[in-house]
């Protein structure tokens, strides 16, 4: 009845919410009028750009050039072209550059856009374009995924919706032509005629593979096993988690169900809670494979980023708007640095307290009437019997797909060649990220990763091959929901995209938000997002495509590499606190916790390091303050909430005998 009850809540709200956007949506008018102009200047001199490198080689870039209006319909584009030129790479203003005339006319289809350049010339170059109008329709359908992923809890459900809204929009609500558009505009063009996206796909298939080969031959385990060895006690057992979970970057699932089996015999042994296993497991799982540089996640971030980036116009590939972001990630570094001075501090306070000291003074490590998760741990996570793992043997194929694409990197981006400099320069890095094809690297070094880890797992008391490649295949299949995730986030920004949602979005927001409030705003938005749908996946695809332009057009590259990392961390902040997550639900499972106990207890300490993050970190970067005083005050704001509320649980750290056996051990 309750969760009835709460369906319709969730409803009732996203219904108001779509009736207010629709009462709001036509005092749109005005601002998209300028995105549509904004919209067809893009279009118009993103083709002269093209043409200009194709048709005068004989001009050296950037290209001088002067803008002059045909008449007075054509003076109201002058102010949008000089901005597109002045951040144009190809262009420049000049007073004696080459002349561009401007025309403009108002058809039924849209705007007709005329562009002439050098016309004086033997070569000149005519643009004559129409584009059609930005309408202010086009901010339903990511509103309607949000909206709709926050009632039902379904993303893929939402994501799908909002497709089929965009297109039968973009059709003017023909169902036939809405059809061919999504087809072939939203589906084929978008996602399945380009081979970039099909190698991140590749990616994150053959990487799920490949952690399920290590994990079935008990490579996985064999790490965590070692670890355990030097536990002495309470504070060292919780440490050995810790550092397990670091460990287990490579995939927050695989880090999720591992540490949490492997770790809970020893943790019941010490009178640890269930509640505080849990709380480690799932601290530590998605914040480190959110920030790894070779991970499941990272493919995915890399296409969401590379699409805006292009979106945009800008020369910096995914990877390296991922890699610039990193010294942003504030949630995700202090949740682990929570986790670190929580265990070496041996200090809790509030809900995690309490369950602390039942469990140490009474041997209770579930509270009286909990009900812990039951089930199975996913079946390709689990060693075979009898199986022997070997730690290098988990070790060697993330350290072949980690040397593999730097090496691809660099391969690839030139940087051999000596054409961009000393490698031990920064600068260097950064030209080379930018020319190097990371989406197409990514996806080799995954094969080449996938073929180690299938040829250590085999041999005499190892895997045989047709267990090996089952493995494979599970591990791969466990990637299907992911995949689809990302498959119709492609989709969903393909519609944005044709609909002009971004360009809209900008023009109506430009201005109204402070670009220093912009990222702790962004990381909000996505905190809200996230726990509405309990995937930071999701919330990515979401966001994303709308955040990152209105980021740019507010503060250039520093504010959307700010915005980009906002958005990422947003998104596991809510995931972590949201008890519909993926992630919070396994780690529950693994610990043989209960849910609502795991959520209770670990939401003070998340929000702790989100409030850190949210003012320390997001708050001053949106003020232009350098990132180092953010990394000295937000975890001095952790270790004194710690000490300050935080109070031992258990008077030494002395390794208890025996501990009462817990409902569902």
């Amino acid at each position: 009845m309750e969760r009835l009850l709460g369906a319709r809540v969730r409803l009732a709200i996203a219904a108001a919410i779509l009736l207010v956007a629709a009462l709001f949506a036509p005092r749109l008018s005005g601002p998209a009028r300028t995105a549509s102009l904004q919209r067809a200047i893009d279009a118009v001199f993103d083709e002269l750009e093209q043409r200009i490198e194709a048709e005068r080689p004989d001009l050296a870039l950037p290209v001088p050039v002067r803008l002059f209006p045909e008449d007075a319909a054509a003076a109201m584009l002058v102010e949008p072209a000089r901005e597109r030129v002045l951040a144009s790479p190809h262009l420049s203003l000049s007073a004696r550059g080459f002349r561009i005339r401007l025309l403009y006319a108002d058809v039924p289809e849209g705007m007709r856009i005329g562009l002439a350049f050098d016309e004086t010339s033997i070569q000149p170059i005519e643009i004559d374009r129409t584009i059609p109008p930005v309408r202010t329709w086009a901010i339903f359908p990511p509103l309607v995924a949000i909206v709709l992923a926050f009632a039902t809890r379904r993303v893929v459900l939402s994501l799908g919706v909002a497709i089929a809204l965009g297109a039968l929009l973009s059709a003017t609500f023909d169902p036939l032509e809405a059809i061919v558009r999504a087809t072939r505009d939203y589906a084929w063009k978008s996602i399945l005629s380009q081979p970039s996206k099909l190698w991140i796909v590749v990616f994150t298939v053959v990487l799920g593979g490949m952690v399920g080969v290590t994990a079935r031959a008990g490579d996985i385990q064999a790490i965590v096993d070692r670890l355990t060895r030097w536990v002495r006690g309470p504070k060292s057992a919780q440490l050995a988690a810790f550092v397990a979970g670091l460990v287990t970057f490579f995939d927050d699932y695989t880090n999720a169900v591992l540490v949490g089996n492997a770790m809970r015999p020893l943790f019941d042994r010490l009178r640890i809670s269930r509640e505080k296993l849990a709380y480690l497991v799932d601290s530590t799982s998605a914040p480190i494979a959110g920030l790894a540089l070779i991970s499941t996640w990272i493919g995915y971030e890399v296409s969401l980023f590379g699409d805006a980036a292009r979106a945009l116009g800008l020369s910096a590939s995914g990877y390296e708007i991922f890699i610039r972001a990193l010294p942003f990630r504030f949630y995700c570094v202090f949740a682990l640095v929570f986790v670190l001075v929580n265990v070496l501090g041996g200090r809790d306070f509030g809900s995690m307290l309490r369950a602390e000291r039942r469990a140490a003074e009474t041997g209770q490590l579930l509270r009286p009437g909990a009900v812990p998760l039951s089930g199975t741990t996913i079946a390709s996570l689990r060693p075979r019997e009898g199986v022997e793992g070997r730690p290098l043997c988990a070790i060697a194929p993330v350290a072949v797909v980690l040397v593999a694409t730097i090496v691809g990197l660099v391969w690839d981006g030139g940087g051999f060649s000596g054409a961009h400099g000393s490698l031990l320069s920064l600068a260097a890095w950064r030209e080379i990220l930018g020319a190097a094809d990371s989406i197409r690297v990514l996806g080799i070094a995954s094969l080449l990763g996938v073929a180690t880890a299938l040829a250590l797992a085999l041999g005499p008391k190892r895997l045989r091959l047709r267990e090996a490649l089952v493995a494979l295949g599970l591990g791969a299949r466990s990637m299907g929901l992911a995949v689809l995730v990302l498959l119709l986030a492609w989709g969903l920004e393909a519609v944005t995209r044709d609909l002009g949602t971004t360009d809209l979005m900008v023009a109506t927001l430009s201005g109204a938000i402070p670009a220093a409030a912009l990222p702790a705003a962004v990381f909000v938005t996505a905190a809200v997002v996230a726990f509405s749908t309990g995937t930071s996946w999701g919330t990515m695809a979401i966001l994303i495509p709308t955040v990152l332009p209105l980021a740019f057009h507010a503060g250039g590259m520093p504010l959307l590499l700010v915005c980009a990392a906002a958005v990422l961390d947003g998104g596991i902040f809510g995931d972590h606190i949201s008890p519909i997550s993926d992630t919070t639900v396994l780690s529950s499972i693994s610990s043989g916790s209960d849910l609502m106990d795991h959520v209770r207890t670990q939401m003070p300490y998340a929000l702790t390091a989100m409030v850190a993050a949210l003012v320390f970190g997001y708050g001053l970067a949106g003020i232009g303050l350098p990132s180092w005083l953010s990394w000295v005050l937000g975890p001095a704001m952790i270790a004194a909430v710690l000490f300050g509320l935080g109070r031992s649980a258990r008077p030494a750290e002395a390794p208890v005998a025996t501990a009462e056996t817990a409902p569902g051990a």
